[in-house]
């Protein structure tokens, strides 16, 4: 496995906007702060960055525009195409030349070739078509946006950020828009201005019209991107996001029109936060909204190896291991700790309806008994038909009355996590056989 050291490292890479990194390791690594200290329950490996890109309840570009317009903030005219609507259909609403933009859960679109100018209502037909059965890192395209093209002047880069080591909030602008804004840190870092308030304070008006200085701004286009600076902190303030972004923000002779824009809100905050609740539920598959109903944490990956575990340090671990030993995690799942047998009984009926080609427990018991883990096992295997091959590793709290519940079934228990998965991967060369 990856040191801590290399691992943070290489969150950085893969997450390198000034403070998106910072949010991926603060919310899977379970991080306590006391005195700003940081405490990590374990290290673990990045065969599952791109379930991370997803966890992260990341808006779409028309998603965050369907906001931005509700805030008054500038946009240019377009229309959005589903999968399964009528492409031509929706494409007559519109004069070209136009630009097409796949709607897709990752960045670098552009890079990709997700992004293209159609200059004929035939071109763009065709480009949706292609765009729809594009496929990048694991992500479909959910969606194609369709929007008139500006006549940009510059292209400036804005944001409203949390950075939660330090409980603030940054304005980061920037006069360099257009382009990777962690391209424009590491190349040229004097063009970037980060500018902290607090989350009491909230963004003032004098703050604003200094960062726009600080960036270029002409002083006539002062009151316009100010007033922009403020709509984005009352959406962040609004909706708890953590990351309110456009890139770029365009100036035009029509004035200043956000161009792309990027938001990720904290899922955390749906049970009191309306629109947090509509996008989480958009969001979640059928099984997501199970699982939180019944109090654990999953979340489906896409790999056909089920994974069931108590604690979400041990969860991601068990991830990495898989990985590395070239099988594919077909979720994320968090039974908690103390968790009774109905909970976990519960939790493996939910993993045997994704159909998965096998299936890993990792159990150390300290306030969660290993013999009522045990029990639910024994149980999931005596009521479900089409049980998976499953290997359990299981250690700690009643560790004895567990294993023995279990021989007793004739289930086999390992005390160590490899060992328990080379058995999962015999078993499955056996059934292929």
């Amino acid at each position: 496995m990856l040191g801590l050291v290399n691992f943070e490292i290489e969150v950085k890479q893969h997450y390198p906007h000034p403070f998106q990194h910072i949010l991926v390791l603060s919310r899977y690594y379970k991080i306590n702060s006391q005195e700003g200290d940081k405490t990590f329950y374990s290290h673990f490996g990045l065969g599952c960055l791109p379930e991370l890109e997803e966890i992260l309840m990341r808006l779409l570009e028309y998603e965050s525009k369907e906001i931005f317009a509700q805030y008054d903030i500038p946009l240019n005219q377009s229309v959005l195409i589903l999968p399964g609507e009528g492409i031509e259909e929706k494409l007559l609403q519109f004069d070209f030349p136009a630009i097409v933009k796949s709607q897709i859960a990752i960045g670098g679109r552009g890079k990709a070739g997700l992004i293209k100018i159609a200059q004929t209502l035939e071109e763009a037909e065709n480009r949706c078509q292609e765009f729809f059965t594009r496929e990048v890192a694991g992500f479909k395209v959910e969606a194609i946006l369709i929007e008139e093209l500006a006549e940009i002047q510059h292209e400036y880069y804005c944001s409203i950020a949390l950075d939660p080591s330090s409980k603030l909030l940054f304005l980061i602008a920037s006069s360099e828009g257009g382009m990777d804004i962690e391209e424009v840190s590491a190349n040229h870092p004097e063009d970037i201005v980060k500018r902290s308030f607090s989350i009491t304070e909230g963004l003032s008006e004098e703050l604003a019209r200094e960062v726009a200085g600080q960036i270029g701004i002409a002083e006539q286009d002062f009151e316009a991107i100010s007033d922009i600076f403020l709509k984005m902190w009352t959406i962040s303030s609004a909706l708890e996001a953590e990351l309110v972004e456009i890139n770029p923000l365009a100036l035009t002779p029509k004035g200043f029109t956000a161009l792309d824009g990027k938001m990720i809100l904290d899922d955390n905050a749906h049970f009191r936060n309306a629109v947090v609740n509509e996008y989480l539920e958009k969001k979640s598959t059928n099984l997501e909204k199970v699982a939180d109903k019944e109090g654990f944490s999953f979340v489906e990956l896409g790999g056909d190896i089920a994974i069931l575990a108590n604690g979400a340090g041990l969860t991601m671990a068990l991830i990495d291991v898989l990985t590395q030993q070239g099988l594919q995690p077909a979720n994320f799942l968090d039974v908690g700790g103390g968790a009774s047998e109905e909970r976990v009984l519960a939790a493996l009926k939910l993993l045997f309806e994704i159909h998965p080609r096998g299936l890993v427990i990792n159990i150390f018991g300290g306030i969660t008994r290993c013999d009522v883990v045990a029990a639910a096992v024994v149980a999931a295997v005596q009521q479900f038909p089409d049980v998976p091959p499953l290997v359990i590793r299981l250690t700690g709290t009643n560790e004895i009355e567990g294993v023995e519940i279990l021989n007793q079934a004739g289930l086999n228990a390992y005390k160590d996590l490899l060992e328990a998965v080379a058995a999962l991967k015999e078993k499955l060369n056996v059934v292929a056989n």
